[in-house]
């Protein structure tokens, strides 16, 4: 009776031992799968991750090949341009470094020629001095000769008269000396006073008349522009050039390198190279070109050149090519110089008040008294 109930008790619990066992099996059978599972899908989002790292750095590799390539093509375009100024420059230093020299050349003559019109003036400025004493001493000579009249002192002051004012209108017409001038017509009109002949009236009011249209002639300070355009050539190394670019054109801070450090730096180099390519700016007047070194010299050897040309113009009277000469100096003044300095502003308005002269002005006619004279002494005879 007792082994009864204990067998029974061990054949209920062999399925449930079974079930366990069972369960164990499944489970066990799970866990590989699983694990395989996992462990595929792992390799799969590391391998996209990779893609995606090598597509950016590929992008990010092209992006700076580009942006290398642009910023060559860039420079390369921009020591060009330099190389082209800089020998055109070159060669237009040259030419006027030669120009300067044939300059020189005619200065140098030009100063001789000076010279010697001033010898030659102060020559005959010492014969006209002694003629009056040598006339005064043949005036003498003749009242003593014995039969000497006064028709011969007369005819001698005639003759004195006549070279005075052939004197006066050969200085007028070949030198341009009015006061040389001005002066033979008062020493003429004085030997005439002297006659007291009522005849020679009409000459001695053409004279009066000539006279007052020498005095009243507006005559240029030719030495004065002379000394104050060769002071301004002296300062010429002095004035201040324009700046190279206006204000609204001056480059601006690159924000790429205010940025940190990376991706964003890379962006807003990029962003600024390509801006860059292309700019329109739209003025009314026109934009200034850098100057090199070499067109500084140039603008600064151009303004001494034009000022000494206008220097030799004044001295050789002619109006055209000082005129000429002031206006191409106030052009390079107001083009390569810093208007708004001083020093500028007051080159450029000696330089307009000196244009407002005539230094070749029209002479007088004063053959009129001379034609009279002759004419006397022609129906006399």
């Amino acid at each position: 009776m007792t082994d009864k109930p204990e067998t029974e008790a061990r054949e209920d619990t062999r399925p449930a031992d079974e079930e366990w066992a069972s369960l164990a099996q499944s489970l066990a059978a799970e866990k590989p799968r699983a694990a395989a599972a996992t462990t595929t899908e792992e390799p799969r989002g590391a391998v996209q991750r990779l893609a995606l790292m090598s597509s950016v750095a590929l992008l990010l590799a092209f992006v700076a090949v580009m942006v290398a390539g642009m910023l060559w093509w860039q420079y390369r375009q921009f020591y060009v341009s330099l190389d082209q100024t800089d020998a055109a420059a070159a060669e237009a230093l040259t030419r006027v470094r030669a120009e300067q020299r044939a300059l020189q050349d005619q200065v140098t003559e030009a100063d001789d020629d000076i010279s010697a019109l001033r010898s030659s003036t102060a020559t005959l400025g010492e014969r006209l001095d002694a003629l009056p004493g040598r006339f005064a001493d043949l005036e003498q000579r003749l009242d003593a000769v014995q039969g000497g009249s006064f028709d011969a002192r007369g005819e001698l002051l005639r003759s004195e008269a006549e070279y005075y004012l052939v004197i006066a209108n050969s200085e007028l017409t070949l030198t341009r000396d009015f006061a040389t001038a001005a002066t033979a017509l008062e020493l003429a009109d004085g030997r005439l006073a002297e006659i007291g002949n009522p005849a020679l009236a009409p000459v001695r009011d053409a004279i009066a008349g000539e006279l007052l249209a020498l005095r009243s002639l507006r005559l240029p300070d030719v030495e004065g522009i002379v000394f104050s355009l060769g002071r301004l050539a002296s300062r010429v190394d002095e004035l201040p050039l324009r700046a190279d670019l206006p204000p609204n054109l001056a480059p601006e801070t690159d924000p790429a390198l205010e940025a940190e450090p990376g991706l964003g730096r890379l962006w807003l180099a990029i962003k600024g190279t390509l801006l860059d390519l292309v700019r329109i700016e739209r003025r009314d007047d026109p934009v200034p070109q850098a100057l090199s070194a070499a067109e500084r010299v140039l603008a600064r050897r151009r303004l001494e050149i034009e000022l000494e040309l206008a220097r030799i113009a004044a001295l050789r009277a002619d109006q055209q090519a000082f005129t000429s000469g002031l206006e191409t100096a106030i052009e390079l003044l107001r083009s390569d110089f810093d208007a708004a300095a001083p020093d500028v502003e007051g080159a450029r308005a000696l330089l307009v008040q000196l244009r407002s002269f005539d230094v070749d002005p029209e002479p007088p006619d004063i053959s009129r008294s001379l034609n009279l004279l002759r004419e006397q002494r022609n129906e006399a005879r």
